[in-house]
Order: structure tokens, then sequence, then C-alpha cells
């Protein structure tokens, strides 16, 4: 996982520490993909300085050193996370604080796949009605 230079960015928002027993290496998805899932809690949202709510990127701290997440992992901590007709890629802290919701990335990727399933569905859609007015035609005899 990439380290993270903080002295570049503004804590947004502070999520949990994990602390792994051997401090010294990195940590590894198998030891962290269990406790991260569905916990959003743990994510630290930081901000470039000079930067846009566009900019924020979310990270984990794992023994006193920030990570950038990879996808696997975004897509395990913001699974819940669903697209709704009016969603808005952002939320208000108590401060007034404007933070992203889902990562830019995973949430590009989650737009990719409802324009996916829309298009899927209207074909379904399209071709079952072809087969309900097949049915429906009278037959010619030849």
């Amino acid at each position: 996982m990439k380290t993270i230079d903080l002295r570049k960015f503004n804590i947004i928002k502070e999520g949990i520490e994990f602390c792994v027993p051997d401090g010294n290496t990195e940590p590894g998805l198998d030891e962290l993909l269990p406790t991260m899932e569905r916990n959003e809690g743990a994510v630290y949202w930081l901000q470039p300085k000079g930067g846009t709510v566009e900019q924020q990127e979310a990270c984990i701290r794992v023994n006193s050193m920030f990570y950038a997440l990879s996808s696997k992992v975004e897509k395990a901590i913001f699974r819940s996370v669903r697209l709704t007709r009016n969603f808005r890629n952002y939320e208000r802290l108590v401060d007034g604080t404007r933070r992203l919701v889902i990562p830019r990335r995973l949430f590009q990727e989650k737009l990719r796949t409802s324009r996916r399933v829309q298009q899927c569905r209207a074909l379904l859609l399209y071709i079952t009605s072809m087969i309900d007015l097949a049915h429906y035609l009278p037959q010619h005899a030849c």
C-alpha cells in the first residue's frame, strides 16, 4: 500500500487508527480487510492544502502511518453505499466542512455499473415486449 505524506494534506475527518503486531512491516490486505469491511469509521479523509472537496482522498492509518486505499479496500469499506436517484457525493460535517461520501474513483465505478445495469434493464424490457408482441400477432400461413 502506498504511504501518504501528511505534510501536503489537511485532515478533514479522522478515522480509527489500526495497529498491526509487527510495526516494522507494511500492513497486508489479509490482516486489514476483515476489520475494514463496511467500516467507514476507520477512514481518514485528507484534502490537499489549498485543494477542493473533489480532490479529497480517503486513507487509513496503521501504526501511525497513513496509507492510500486500494480499489479492493475501497469496495470493501464502502460496499453499503448505494447510488440513489438524488445521490450527491458529498456531505456536511458537524463543523460545516464538506467531505466526499465515497472516494472519486469508486464513485465513477459505481456510476458506470449503474449505467450498465440501466441499459441492460432497458434492453431486457424491449426484448420482453417484442416477445409479447410476437405472441399476439396472428400467424400467417405460407
